[in-house]
């Protein structure tokens, strides 16, 4: 008798299956490896050395350019400048007694040789390194987090100390006011333009050196050299457009796409036909220009009566289609209220600078402390310039006697970097 055997064939088409399924799960297993091992080189911030990062940092940057922010993190003195803070109550009976003294002026030779330096050539990373002179100046520090979009974690990835002028002596210039010294202890050619109105103290953050914090360092993921130019096509750093916001949701995708605003209160004229050093909107902008830069908001506040068309026709061409002159003072609330426009037309992601000097005690303090009090308006300035008028002997000839001491000075300019903001002494 025959029987039908079907039961191997039956084994056959079952050993089939089995074998067709192992294949597709192996080929899945190695996609899902060769995959997951790209998205770690794609989301992995740590770069071991420099010459790893050159290779494919711009491209992880690319990838977490919408998705990273930068933030404020303190604001720390020098050491020269610690001891003017420390010691002002009694330092501010005898300013100029104090700068002229041995140690002092060394370091202020140093200092002004620097900052002469860099106004006139910007900042120079070519080099590498730290500038010998750095150590006298304070610093502002900044941190990028960012976020990684599998798991929602955020993370530190930079932090970066970027120099500021110390406060010390008047907030000024330290070779103006006092009695010039020999050229054994000054070189004669610092006292060139160390006039009343000199601004060769300042620092602005489009000229000044910024490192990437040695805490950090093994951290890092670009070189400094190239972190502006290869990200930002600009003198102004990224945390000047960027530094006030903390959720990484509201940033935009292209950083460039802030503005560089200037409220100058208490203009008067552009100063076309007057020394550059009478003039503040001409000195940014002149400023501004030395690096390539132009501002694409210009508002200017003056109280005394300007003929318009002199006011106009002194401005130049580029300067034309964005300066708006309001030819009225501050108040100190309604539409004249500086902070009220400033809050209309200022992003987040503008680069915001403001220059007050309106030569009114109650309504300059009145205003400051309207910055210092807000946060809304405090966290759209990046840079704040300021001639605080107090009671000080080196500057009474020049100041009507003011209530305020200049340890006022002090601790309300130490206040406003504590809070982001690069404040500066305006002359």
């Amino acid at each position: 008798m025959l029987r039908n055997d079907s039961s191997g064939g039956m084994w056959s088409h079952r050993s089939m299956i089995i074998f067709v399924i192992v294949i597709v799960l192996t080929s899945l297993m190695v996609m899902y490896t060769k995959y997951n091992n790209v998205e770690s080189l794609k989301y992995d911030l740590s770069v071991e050395t420099k010459s790893q990062c050159d290779s494919y940092c711009l491209r992880k940057e690319e990838t977490f350019k919408d998705k990273c922010h930068w933030y404020f993190v303190n604001y720390t003195p020098s050491a020269w400048e610690s001891v003017w803070y420390n010691n002002i109550e009694q330092l501010q009976n005898n300013v100029c007694g104090t700068l002229t003294r041995a140690d002092n002026v060394n370091k202020s030779v140093l200092f002004m040789q620097r900052l002469i330096e860099l106004q006139k050539f910007g900042r120079n990373q070519k080099n590498g390194g730290q500038h010998k002179n750095d150590e006298i100046f304070s610093r502002m520090f900044y941190r990028q987090r960012c976020i990684d979009s599998r798991t929602n974690v955020y993370s530190d990835v930079k932090e970066i100390a970027q120099l500021i002028e110390p406060l010390i002596g008047l907030l000024r210039d330290p070779l103006t006011i006092c009695s010039r010294l020999s050229n054994t202890q000054v070189p004669s050619s610092l006292y060139e333009d160390a006039i009343l109105l000199s601004k060769r103290h300042i620092l602005l953050s489009i000229s000044a050196p910024f490192y990437i914090s040695s805490s950090m360092a093994q951290r890092q993921t670009i070189s400094t050299e190239n972190f502006i130019s290869n990200n930002f096509n600009s003198n102004v750093p990224p945390w000047m457009y960027k530094r006030s916001i903390t959720k990484t949701s509201d940033i935009k995708r292209d950083m460039n796409e802030g503005k560089r605003i200037l409220f100058d209160l208490g203009s008067s004229f552009y100063g076309k036909n007057v020394d550059i050093s009478e003039t503040s909107t001409r000195w940014f902008y002149e400023y501004y220009k030395r690096l390539n830069l132009q501002f694409d908001r210009i508002i200017a506040f003056e109280l005394r009566p300007l003929d318009p068309k002199t006011a106009w026709e002194q401005l130049p061409d580029d300067v034309f289609p964005v300066y708006t002159l309001i030819n009225t003072g501050c108040t100190e609330t309604g539409i004249f209220n500086p902070w009220v426009m400033l809050q209309q037309i200022a992003k987040p992601e503008d680069h915001v600078i403001v220059k007050l000097d309106i030569d009114s005690f109650n309504e300059e303090n009145f205003l400051i402390n309207q910055v210092l009090n807000n946060s809304t308006i405090h966290s759209l300035i990046d840079e704040f310039f300021f001639e605080h008028h107090v009671s000080v002997t080196e500057m009474l000839a020049y100041w009507r006697p003011p209530p305020g001491k200049l340890k006022d000075s002090y601790i309300l300019f130490t206040k406003l970097r504590q809070l982001g903001i690069r404040m500066h002494g305006w002359p």
